[in-house]
């Protein structure tokens, strides 16, 4: 069995930055949200011990959303992911990955920062390509 959720991180996962874009100030507001994957792996079988086990994968995705409207709003591609296993069949209800996912809280604050300075350069470049195009 094999089960995709979609669910936000912690409201604390979320960074704002504030650019100048030629004299204008833009606000940039990124959220850090997972998507988690499970499978359930071992076999139960009667008479004997159950040896399943719940085992969870959590993409982190980035979204950026910009103050002055949605035009630019967008999910910045990463790759970061946080894995494990518990005892126990995957069940919609258990929320496994969304439990231990809590102790990363860290390591996904540092790699919001990091996505977002990264994207500094692009998102100039973005809104220079619209300033020109509306222009034109």
């Amino acid at each position: 069995m094999s089960l995709t959720l979609i669910a936000l991180a912690t409201a604390a996962a979320t960074h704002t930055v504030q650019i100048d874009h030629r004299g204008t100030p833009v606000q940039a507001t990124y959220s850090a949200r997972a998507e988690f994957r499970t499978k359930t792996v071992g076999a139960k079988t009667p008479n004997r011990m159950d040896m399943q086990r719940c085992q969870w994968t959590a993409t982190i995705m980035v979204d950026r959303a910009l103050s002055h409207g949605p035009a630019h709003s967008r999910t910045i591609s990463s790759d970061r992911e946080f894995s494990g296993s518990e005892h126990g069949a995957c069940t919609p209800g258990r929320q496994s990955g969304e439990r231990n996912l809590a102790q990363h809280e860290g390591a996904i604050r540092e790699h919001l920062i990091s996505v977002a300075e990264a994207d500094q350069t692009p998102l100039l470049t973005e809104l220079d390509a619209v300033r020109n195009l509306a222009s034109n």
